[in-house]
């Protein structure tokens, strides 16, 4: 299914949008083996005042229950379902995997944006390996192509880079921050000479005006950085992404990605890889996610864990400039013969409970919907036939019409 099929429909609005979008997100994410989960829209503020990694917390909303005590409107989703696994299992003795669609609540710098925004996310609790790491990737990627963007570009980067590089250096926090923005920024012009007024050694001053450079296909930054003074950890660093990339080759999806070893993530827990998708005329992420190992030892245990979040809103703004009047295509559609009411009911009845989308419509009625279909299925006063593909095949019975889904997906 995908978001950008044109059918004669009108313009869609940015409500049907919007649901269309979470559509997809739940279908694909489902394709993953992820399980829906949902968090309290009121947390204890203390739950992230304390977390070390946490969102700045002046941009979070509070309120004061009957109680007196201090609540925060949910600012982010990662922190409290962490929590929540935390608690329930004490050791992470298998993978899980959980998805959400949720409304977060914080107070924007743009006076004009909204305090209520609406997030899809994955969050895969796992032992780090370049295997997981590179299928949430091509997860955020896949979902970018259900949602019908051809120009999708994935950077991939890796917290302890620019970690490792500024490790032991004499720099405050403020001044850390302060690097953190000219990098992340690339502004090359500056960086310069505000790490000369740092006492830091001139071949590590270097490598750190070098990172707004490397950027672009991953052989390439990673040729770019021979001959740098990298520690071994840095370069363990550089190996594990050459090997994610490597295995996102294998998922066909090498044309959508490249290397930004200056990429830094605001979300401070974040501890390994990073990475954050753009579409096609759109100015910011609509994607952002990463690896953060350590955050369930802020509750007491350790939960590896890696994934990833989208905006819907800004999923929906990203269509403006694309020519979308199309709902979604839905699996199967029936018509029927008016005689043939009680079986047509009947097969929808069966199929729905077998999670195919399904719409049903007399005869009188079938240009009542416009929607394109996977499957039709014509139920007229004395034969069933079965449309897939433009191949028409008759069927006698349910029986045979599952086998006609199910074996094979193609009639023979």
């Amino acid at each position: 299914m995908v978001l950008n099929e044109v059918y004669p429909e009108r313009m869609l609005s940015d409500n049907e949008k919007f649901e269309r979008i979470i559509k997809t997100i739940n279908k694909r994410f489902t394709t993953y083996g992820y399980k829906r989960i949902k968090t309290s829209a009121f947390e204890q503020y203390d739950l992230y005042s304390k977390v070390k990694s946490s969102i700045n917390q002046n941009e979070m909303i509070k309120v004061i229950d009957h109680t007196g005590q201090v609540l925060v409107l949910r600012p982010d989703v990662t922190i409290p379902i962490t929590r929540e696994l935390a608690q329930n299992f004490p050791d992470l003795s298998s993978e899980l995997r959980y998805f959400y669609v949720q409304e977060v609540f914080r107070q924007p710098i743009d006076r004009n944006d909204s305090i209520e925004r609406t997030q899809a996310g994955i969050e895969y609790f796992c032992e780090s390996s370049a295997e997981a790491d590179a299928e949430v990737i091509a997860l955020g990627c896949h979902l970018m192509k259900d949602l019908g963007f051809n120009d999708i570009k994935i950077e991939l980067g890796h917290a302890g880079f620019f970690n490792e590089l500024v490790r032991g250096l004499p720099l405050t926090p403020l001044q850390i921050d302060q690097l953190k923005s000219l990098i992340q920024a690339k502004n090359v012009v500056e960086i310069g000479p505000f790490l000369k007024s740092l006492e830091i050694k001139d071949e590590v001053r270097e490598v750190i005006e070098r990172i707004p450079f490397l950027y672009g296909n991953p052989a390439d930054v990673i040729e770019r950085t021979k001959g740098i003074a990298l520690t071994e950890k840095i370069q363990d660093t550089l190996d594990y992404l050459m090997d994610i990339f490597s295995i996102l080759k294998l998922y066909g999806l090498e044309q959508y990605i490249v290397m930004d070893l200056g990429l830094i993530n605001h979300m401070g827990y974040y501890s390994g890889v990073i990475f954050q998708g753009y579409v096609e005329k759109f100015g910011k992420p609509v994607l952002m996610g990463g690896r953060y190992d350590g955050l369930g030892a802020e509750f007491g245990t350790a939960l590896p864990a890696i994934g990833f979040a989208c905006e819907i809103e800004s999923l929906v703004k990203a269509t403006e400039s694309r020519e979308v009047t199309s709902r979604l295509p839905i699996d199967i559609k029936i018509t029927y013969a008016d005689s043939r009411l009680e079986q047509a009911i009947s097969i929808a009845n069966e199929l729905r409970e077998r999670n195919y989308s399904v719409l049903s419509f007399s005869e009188r009625k079938e240009h009542a919907d416009l929607r394109q279909s996977v499957y039709s299925i014509c139920l007229e006063k004395e034969s069933n036939s079965f449309l897939y593909k433009g191949k028409n095949v008759q069927f006698s019975n349910l029986k045979e019409l599952l086998e006609l889904l199910v074996g094979g997906l193609e009639p023979k």
